[in-house]
Parts: structure tokens; C-alpha cells; sequence
């Protein structure tokens, strides 16, 4: 099975909206893995992660159907990983879905309020469900099992970050979250995690509040190694940039080279 990084930039994304920074500048210019969507992913052709504002943009460049999703995790209710107003074009009249269609979500209590905020009728009228989830519960995706798993981010809300398995591999989602809690740190020892993908917002700055940087990125890769919490071939990615950081894709790569730490790209992909 296929995961897929769908974006991998900040809230403003990358080159951001309005800003003429150096970084962003660049970013225009080159294009390639220096344009970023604001973060998202999906595994195989049923699980999805978080749906932000550049979900339709994403469908297009990367060639995706969303019509046969069957879960979507959403990380936190902030907008750049949570726009629940595209998914009320699944209403009879804007969509033509599959006979049997139903997309279960699964968020906190702001994730629920924000979606039905903006739908217009209960969700069972756009074929969908939807679950709150509490921290350490294991979610049954169909072809994967989750685990939300409270992330340091967002002290309004409780944000998660996601521990997927499909088969005897696990993928540790964690964009949005600062340096773990005690209890996530026990509860991945020795989980023999296949792939890590971190959030590193600041870039080579050593910040760990709320986002990380990459000092705390490449400190967390060594603690969980010291937990035994990483497979053999285990893959340790990099993500979830701000422009504000001023580093290009390749300047990220080479700080991150020696700690054997990947540098994640929009429309990266990894064989789960």
C-alpha cells in the first residue's frame, strides 16, 4: 500500500499567499519540491489524512479519486489541516457517489463543531459519519488500524498525531506537535516503528514549543532509537515546513544528511 505525501508546507503554505520573503521568492521561481501544500496525506485508495484547503488542488496534480475514501483522520481543527465546507459537495446534486458510499471521519470536538457548522443537514445526508476520538483509542480503518495519539499543539483543543499499522508495518504521522509527552514517548517504545515522518515547522531553528524544529527533530529520531521504537530499515522523514525557516528543499537536505533523516517532498511517496 501506498502513502502518499500530499503536502508538506505550514498554515500559509509555500510560496506563501502574499509574501515576497527570500524563501518564498525561490520558491516561485524553481517550483518543483519547493512548492508546498499545506499537509495532508493518503494511504492506499480508502484513508486520508487531514483535508485543508488544498485538497482539490491536490486531487488534480496528483491524478487522486477521493470518491472511494472510506476514513478520514483529521490531526486538530485549525484550518490549514481542517476546510469541512469541501466536503459538503458530497450532497446529492454537486456529487454522484458510490451506491454504498461513506466516509467516517474521525477528529476531536472542534473537528465535529467546525463540520457541522458547515453543512447544511446532518452528515448522514452527504454519506458521511462521524466519530470523536479519544487519545491511545485504536481506530478500525478497514486495510489499517490507527492510533491517536495526543500531540503538543494546540492547548485549545486535544490535537493527535496518528500511528497507522497495515499489516506488520507502522507509519507515525507527526506533523503539528512539539516535543511529545511523557506518556506518547512509553506508549511508542518498542513499537518497531517502520516509517517516522516529524514535524520540523522551524526549520534548522531549535525550537520544540508547539512545532519543532530540527534539533528537535533529529533528537527525537535518537530517542526513539534509544526506546526501541524503530525498525531495522526504519525511514525517518522530515516535514511540515514554514517558509519563515528561509531553507530550501536542498538546504534542508543537507542538514538533515548525517542524522539520516529524509527531507519530505509534495507528492513523495513510500511503500507501506
Amino acid at each position: 500500500m501506498i502513502l502518499k505525501v500530499l503536502g508538506t508546507a505550514a498554515a500559509e503554505g509555500w510560496p506563501a499567499l502574499f509574501c515576497e520573503c527570500e524563501a518564498c521568492r525561490k520558491a516561485r521561481k524553481s517550483g518543483g519540491k519547493e512548492i508546498r501544500r499545506r499537509a495532508s496525506y493518503q494511504l492506499g485508495n480508502t484513508i486520508h489524512i487531514d483535508w485543508g484547503p488544498d485538497s482539490y488542488n491536490s486531487m488534480i496534480t496528483f491524478g487522486l479519486d477521493y470518491s472511494g475514501l472510506g476514513h478520514l483522520l483529521v490531526t486538530h481543527a485549525h484550518p490549514d489541516h481542517w476546510m469541512p465546507i469541501e466536503l459538503s459537495w458530497r450532497r446529492p446534486g454537486f456529487s454522484q457517489l458510490p451506491e454504498e458510499s461513506l466516509l467516517n471521519i474521525y477528529g476531536n470536538a472542534k473537528v465535529e463543531q467546525r463540520l457541522l457548522a458547515e453543512l447544511d443537514g446532518p452528515p448522514e445526508e452527504y454519506a458521511m459519519s462521524f466519530s470523536q476520538i479519544e487519545a491511545f483509542a485504536e481506530l478500525d480503518l478497514g486495510d489499517a488500524t490507527a492510533v491517536a495519539l495526543p500531540s503538543m499543539h494546540a492547548p485549545d483543543q486535544q490535537a493527535f498525531i496518528f500511528l497507522l499499522e497495515v499489516g506488520a508495518r507502522r507509519v507515525l504521522i507527526g506533523h503539528d506537535t512539539g516535543w511529545f509527552a511523557d506518556e506518547v514517548w512509553e506508549y511508542l517504545a518498542s513499537r518497531r516503528l517502520s516509517y517516522v515522518l516529524l514535524d520540523c515547522t522551524y526549520g534548522t531553528n531549535d525550537l520544540r514549543e508547539g512545532h519543532m524544529g530540527g534539533a528537535a527533530v533529529i533528537e527525537t529520531a535518537r530517542r526513539l532509537e534509544e526506546l526501541g521504537a524503530l525498525a531495522k530499515d526504519c525511514r525517518l522523514i522530515a516535514t511540515h515546513f514554514s517558509h519563515n525557516c528561509l531553507k530550501m528543499h536542498d538546504e534542508l537536505a543537507e542538514y538533515f544528511a548525517p542524522h539520516d533523516i529524509e527531507v519530505a517532498y509534495d507528492g513523495m511517496e513510500v511503500e507501506v
